[in-house]
């Protein structure tokens, strides 16, 4: 799987692990907002392929 969504309680001493994975940039962006929906959540999503954050996720990049 190409997107990693990485997730982690906002609560000391805690670490980022991947949650869900998919191919499709835009069930990652839905899924990541919905998950970070929740205030105590942290999340951002990963793409595996490029090895960086995804920061926009309308970039040309990530549909590749």
């Amino acid at each position: 799987m190409r997107f990693q969504i990485m997730w982690r309680r906002d609560l000391p001493g805690t670490e980022f692990v991947p949650f869900y994975e998919t191919n499709d940039i835009g069930e990652a962006k839905d899924f990541a907002m919905r998950l970070a929906f929740e205030e105590s959540n942290v999340v951002y999503v990963y793409d595996t392929k490029l090895g960086q954050i995804v920061r926009d996720f309308d970039a040309p990049i990530h549909r590749e």
